[in-house]
């Protein structure tokens, strides 16, 4: 059964005064998330936690989760406010209990952020900055585990909990798909904003943009016009929506990438070591020459021009890719979109950024880009924690 019904009042005050806390205390908290966050994306970040929890009443009526008593989460190293939203503050409404493992590439912000969340509301979670093997311990029998980050390390993790209903959110290819019928301007600018949300370290920003051939010369023009608009400067400024990265290593794996990819260049291409800086980068291929795609975490824009729509879902679907498919955005060709639903979560003229809504079911059909797991059985779908929570525990 649920939390009866004062019980369930209490923690919908409460999260009524997190977002207070939340509004009240903005600029603090933007302060805290411009450590890692572009002051563009952190802002972004706040409106669609707020957004969020402003649903959670509704999300639980529709899904109408039981009271299980601890969810063990393995916290994401990006998007820090949104993730605890939706790990930690809405479950809030059917756990009573939730243990935090902070991610140590984000470490000292998340400590930050834990400590600023609480002042505002005595959300029942607790930030436990420890090893994985002293956090395993900690959680105990958890009836819920939630975990970020890489799909092999996953795995790994999900063997020590084979009672409890695992949870994966990963990340995937995200292609965007630019059709012959698509409006040019609008897809360059949403490609843009979609790729240079917080400078390209999102795992929902696009790895790959496969643009139709009789297209390529048009897009590419307006896309690089767009890029050249682009603010760059300090994360903590608004208005900049290109600065240093803050994840060690990106710019070393960029050089690598860049320097492979030199002859196909067409727009940028410098890399910084000495700061971390990639600069807004596009990279030409044609779809028999497209090489490895890779999460690549910058702004480097791979655009992938292709003749006929179905060598694009071939690609897609080819079975070394198909586990790795979580969103594809389609723009004027809207005969893909069906072929794509299957395997994909599919925005139609938007981005994947367009169409999020953190109190529904978010993801695709790749093991790879997000799993559930119980009782030994994988399954890949598109994830929320209190549907799933619902489905498992409020077997009768």
């Amino acid at each position: 059964m649920i939390f009866a019904t004062k019980e369930r009042d209490v923690q919908l005050k409460r999260l009524d005064k997190l977002i207070s806390g939340i509004r009240t205390n903005k600029v603090e908290l933007l302060d805290i998330l411009t450590e890692i966050a572009t002051y563009d994306s952190a802002e972004a970040e706040i409106e669609s936690s707020i957004a969020t929890l402003l649903g959670a009443e509704e999300e639980v009526e529709r899904y109408n989760p039981p009271t299980i008593d601890r969810i063990a989460v393995y916290h994401s190293s990006n998007v820090l406010l949104y993730s605890y939203v939706l790990y930690a503050a809405i479950p809030s409404l059917f756990c009573k209990e939730i243990l935090i493992r902070p991610s140590t590439k984000a470490l000292s912000t998340m400590v930050k952020l834990h400590d600023f969340l609480m002042k505002q509301a005595d959300i029942p979670s607790q930030l436990l900055p420890i090893s994985q093997r002293k956090f395993r311990e900690q959680a105990g029998q958890s009836d819920v585990v939630v975990f970020t980050g890489n799909y092999e390390n996953s795995l790994k993790v999900q063997q020590t909990y084979p009672q409890a209903l695992f949870l994966y959110f990963g990340a995937g290819i995200n292609p965007f798909i630019i059709g012959e019928k698509a409006n040019i301007e609008d897809a360059s600018k949403r490609a843009v904003a979609a790729r240079v949300y917080n400078s390209g370290q999102d795992c929902m920003c696009p790895n790959v943009y496969f643009v139709h051939e009789n297209i390529k010369e048009r897009f590419l023009a307006t896309l690089i016009q767009d890029m050249k608009e682009l603010q760059i400067g300090k994360r903590n400024v608004p208005g900049n929506v290109i600065a240093p990265l803050f994840y060690e290593g990106l710019s070393e794996q960029a050089q690598d990438y860049l320097t492979q990819m030199k002859d196909r260049i067409v727009y940028g291409g410098a890399v910084d070591l000495s700061i971390n800086y990639v600069e807004p980068t596009v990279v030409v291929s044609s779809l028999e020459k497209i090489g490895e795609v890779i999460e690549f975490f910058c702004p480097i824009f791979h655009v992938v021009t292709y003749r006929d729509e179905q060598e694009v879902v071939d690609w897609l679907h080819a079975p070394e890719r198909v586990e790795s498919t979580l969103g594809a955005s389609v723009f004027g060709a809207p005969e893909l979109v069906e072929k794509l639903r299957s395997t994909h979560i599919v925005s139609e003229n938007l981005s994947l950024y367009d169409i999020e809504n953190g109190n529904h079911p978010f993801g695709g059909y790749g093991l790879q880009a997000n799993y559930v797991c119980h009782q030994g059985n994988f399954t890949s779908r598109p994830l929320l924690i209190s549907k799933e929570v619902s489905v498992v525990f409020g077997r009768k």
